[in-house]
């Protein structure tokens, strides 16, 4: 099942299950998608699926979710990108076969999660999220959650968006072809929907940049918000693939002066 567009849109963070079993042809379909998923740096993600009652395993911020899905990678530059891109392709997935998801980071029994997942020295596991049947109606918790987060706000365009440098915004009536693309990275979840996803456009190469915010990086989760940049990226190039905008993701410095905190992440160069 190819990851579309409308799957983007359909996403949403969910945190109140219904509690109804996932049946073992779904698990099967989740275990064939996550031990196959790839990423463009070629850094290998171990994926695994987590039965709660098994392990131990909770999150306070969770209600009803019986099976978790973890991953880990080793400690190598790149890793954190590389682990948002292809953990977000399992959400998306995830959300193509009915199932809810959310990211979870900071809301977890960390130490039950990477026991579970068995993760060794010079591992990361930075996020885990249930999988399962979205409750009818959320919990008090999570719309008082949703709301202290302003879950569905987004940066506008021209914050987010820039032509040739970062001195020059880019309005939607000047992102032509890339529109689309544009506007589903947009929708990408974050941590505490920080957005910290920066794009310059010049010519065919679409420039990705982290905007950072100090104290997301830390030893048990790695720069969490470069993991973001990963998630934004995949949003990124599924929405250019659907749309025939073919094109690869490099890492070329275009050598742009960036405002403080900033730092150039990735590029996808679009085919002549």
């Amino acid at each position: 099942m190819s990851l579309s567009i409308e799957t983007i849109k359909n996403r949403v963070s969910v945190r109140t299950f219904n509690k109804s079993a996932i049946s073992e042809s779904v698990i099967k379909e989740v275990r064939d998608y996550i031990n196959k998923v790839d990423n463009p740096f070629r850094i290998p993600i171990e994926f695994q699926i987590l039965d709660a009652k098994e392990h131990g395993l909770s999150s306070p911020v969770i209600i009803g979710a019986d099976t978790y899905v973890a991953a880990k990678y080793k400690k190598v530059p790149k890793a954190e990108i590389a682990f948002g891109y292809a953990f977000e392709k399992f959400i998306l997935f995830a959300t193509s076969l009915g199932l809810g998801t959310v990211w979870l980071a900071a809301t977890i029994d960390r130490k039950a999660f990477e026991k579970a997942i068995e993760l060794k020295e010079g591992e990361v596991m930075p996020a885990v999220s249930p999988i399962g049947y979205a409750a009818k109606k959320r919990s008090i918790r999570e719309n008082l959650m949703r709301k202290g987060m302003k879950s569905d706000d987004r940066l506008s365009f021209e914050r987010l968006f820039f032509k040739v440098d970062f001195q020059h915004p880019l309005k939607e009536s000047e992102a032509g072809k890339l529109l689309l693309s544009l506007q589903m990275l947009r929708l990408s979840p974050s941590a505490t929907n920080k957005q910290p996803w920066r794009v310059v456009i010049d010519g065919n190469r679409v420039h990705f940049y982290e905007e950072k915010t100090k104290r997301y990086a830390k030893e048990d989760t790695g720069d969490i918000q470069k993991v973001d940049l990963g998630i934004a990226i995949c949003h990124f190039e599924i929405a250019a693939n659907e749309q025939s905008l073919k094109g690869s993701i490099i890492q070329k410095d275009p050598g742009i002066a960036v405002p403080d905190n900033t730092e150039y992440i990735a590029t996808y160069e679009l085919e002549e």
